[in-house]
């Protein structure tokens, strides 16, 4: 099936369709009746999770935009290792969503087309997917604790490697929504509270097709910006603490001004140089915490990684505020 045809079809689909409803039950023996459309996402480098549902009469095989952009190469199988064959792809605007056509393999789950309609806060839900990729479907019992435009939240267990996974509401057996994020939040020395997320399928709008070189590129590219964030990070709080970086980085332009700064310190003839080595490197830092975002915001395609992209984008004007405090500093 061609590109815009999918499109066609998953907009339709998710707008209009009457989905084929699943014989509601209990929690264990969805295990049981939906084992056929739960999938393995592998790859070299990690797994995860995803399922095959039916939207009109078709088959797509969903999962998180995260996964497939961390797992080049992916093959997909069934829990008795059948593989399940692919096609077209495409990555939903405003979630954290990917669909692939199925071409052969998996046995559908029915797919919830109006959650608003349907599903209440307290009803009982399930996750059933991969925990932490180790190859086994758990099944996590929970319930319906909020409900927003785009997101369904659930106070069903999962975990890192369940991302992918379907949300099934259990009275009608519908999936309701894909296992994406939790959100850790300290509320004490010893203690955390923990909220889950997922996204819902009937709220997409509009899919953008996956050409898999240029998504994997602005993923290897949005990996690069956040690694880039942390390491300033760090460097900042080497300069607090320490007066002077500990660590290197694998950063080009970092590693470059952490070079200069250290030669310039190494060769000090007085105080005077060291300060004007710090004020240097502040400023070298300051320049490198701006110029990566604004070329990626330049260069990216899919809103997936445009909206991470504003995340980081937020984080660095913060930081880029804390290095004009510095160098502010510096100069008195």
């Amino acid at each position: 099936m061609k590109p815009t045809a999918v499109l066609s079809l998953l907009a339709v689909c998710f707008g209009l369709a009457e989905v084929r409803a699943a014989e509601p039950g209990n929690a264990a023996s969805l295990v049981r009746d939906y084992r056929g459309g739960l999938v393995f996402v592998e790859g070299k480098a990690g797994q995860g999770s995803g399922f095959i549902a039916e939207v009109k009469g078709r088959k797509f095989l969903f999962s998180n935009a995260h996964v497939l952009a961390g797992i080049r190469g992916p093959a997909f199988k069934l829990l008795d290792r059948t593989p399940v064959q692919v096609g077209a792809s495409s990555v939903a605007v405003g979630h954290d969503l990917v669909a692939l056509s199925v071409i052969a393999g998996g046995k559908p789950l029915p797919a919830m087309d109006a959650l608003d309609q349907t599903v209440s806060i307290g009803d009982p839900v399930v996750v059933l997917g991969n925990a932490e990729g180790a190859g086994v479907v758990n099944l996590l019992q929970g319930k319906v604790v909020g409900i927003g435009p785009n997101l369904v939240e659930v106070d069903a267990p999962f975990v890192p490697g369940n991302s992918g996974s379907p949300i099934i509401h259990v009275r009608t057996g519908k999936v309701i929504g894909v296992a994406t994020y939790l959100l850790v939040k300290k509320v004490g020395p010893q203690r955390e509270e923990i909220r889950r997320f997922g996204f819902r399928l009937d709220s997409v709008q509009k899919w953008q097709p996956i050409e898999w070189n240029r998504f994997y590129a602005e993923a290897d590219a949005m990996e690069k910006i956040e690694k880039l964030t942390g390491d300033l990070v760090s460097v900042l709080n080497d300069l607090s603490r320490h007066g002077r970086p500990t660590r290197t980085s694998e950063a080009p332009v970092i590693r470059s001004a952490l070079d200069n700064f250290n030669k310039t310190v190494s060769q000090r003839q007085n105080s005077r140089d060291t300060d004007r080595a710090v004020t240097s490197l502040l400023s070298a830092l300051r320049f490198a915490s701006q110029g990566d975002v604004r070329d990626a915001r330049a260069r990216f395609t899919y809103d997936f990684f445009q909206q991470q992209l504003g995340k980081e984008e937020r984080e660095r004007e913060e930081l880029a505020k804390v290095f004009d405090q510095a160098l502010k500093s510096q100069s008195k």
